[in-house]
Order: C-alpha cells, then sequence, then structure tokens
C-alpha cells in the first residue's frame, strides 16, 4: 500500500482522476491509497470463500468480490475483498451502504492497512461484521461491531463456524490448499 498524498485532504473527484492503469486505488481519510495486485494464494483464498459465501446469502442479498468500489461517508471509497450487502445497496457502478459483511484477505503488503485503517473506517461505516483472513496465518478473524463503535472478536481461528450474519464453516487451510 503506497499513500500518494499525505498534505492535501483529497475528494472523489481526485481519486476519479487516477489513471486507468490496472491498479486498485482507494480513498482513505483524504489520501489516495494503491494497493499491489493481490498474488495467487490470495486470489485462490478469495474465488473459495465467495462461493462459501454466495451459498450462505441472506434472502435479497448478493455477494461482490474485488475490484468493486465501495462508497462510504466522508468521501471515502474502498474496494473490499468480498462484501456482502442487500440488493438495495448496488448501484450501476457501484456499491453504497448499507452493507452487511466486509472480508480482507490479509497480505503482507496490506496487513497495516486492512487490520488497522479499514478496521476503523469500516467500524465507522457502521458496517456490522468484519472478517479478517490471513492465509500465512491460516487464520480468520470474525468481528462485530459493537455499541460501543468498536468490532470485538467473534470467532477466531483456523477452523471457525460462523452463525451471523450469515451461517458457514470456513477452514482457512482448505481455502488456500492447491491440489496434490
Amino acid at each position: 500500500m503506497v499513500p500518494m498524498a499525505l498534505a492535501n485532504t483529497l475528494s472523489l473527484a481526485d481519486l476519479e482522476a487516477m489513471p486507468d492503469d490496472g491498479r486498485r486505488y482507494e480513498l482513505v481519510g483524504g489520501a489516495i491509497v494503491m494497493t499491489p495486485a493481490p498474488g495467487s494464494t490470495h486470489q485462490l483464498v478469495s474465488a473459495r470463500l465467495l462461493r462459501l459465501l454466495e451459498d450462505a446469502l441472506p434472502e435479497g442479498h448478493a455477494v461482490f468480490h474485488a475490484p468493486i468500489d465501495l462508497d462510504l461517508p466522508g468521501e471515502q471509497r474502498v474496494q473490499p475483498d468480498l462484501v456482502v450487502l442487500p440488493w438495495s445497496s448496488v448501484g450501476e457502478k457501484r456499491l453504497s451502504l448499507p452493507v452487511l459483511l466486509v472480508v480482507e484477505i490479509v497480505s503482507a503488503g496490506s496487513r497495516t492497512h486492512d487490520t488497522v485503517t479499514k478496521r476503523s473506517v469500516y467500524a465507522a461505516a457502521g458496517i456490522p461484521a468484519y472478517w479478517l483472513v490471513d492465509p500465512e496465518a491460516e487464520t480468520i478473524q470474525a468481528l462485530r461491531l459493537h455499541d460501543d463503535g468498536t468490532y470485538h472478536t467473534d470467532s477466531e481461528g483456523p477452523t471457525v463456524s460462523v452463525n451471523w450474519p450469515l451461517s458457514v464453516d470456513i477452514d482457512i487451510a482448505a481455502l488456500g490448499r492447491r491440489p496434490a
């Protein structure tokens, strides 16, 4: 992750003026952040987790995977790895609130951005569930937003059975396993 502007507060118009160069740009806290392309394990985990989420979707909801823009309050736009939201939040070009669940797949280049920055941004936006999937450590941390405006761990480990906001059993090692 490379902050592209630190001194000035930038807007969505500045973000939209960025070149269409295949990189993933986000606008967080007035700074444009460039996220490197994900690696093969990240993409494998994302694709397999997408299938699990599709099978567990509540009625009237959809799941999208990166790259997809999600607009948040305060002129912020992010690209979550996976996002579950009602169809009413799906626009022609991008997604908006309300959102049921956001999933970030942590990699070496995104660890702080995902575990600190985005955690804070998602909590401030009122997103009720946030999952951090770490293929390298082979763990998932399912977080739930509490009334105090912070996320608390709902379940965590290499395998989890999550019952909220949807029901799914996840084995991180299996998600990242390559065929023998």
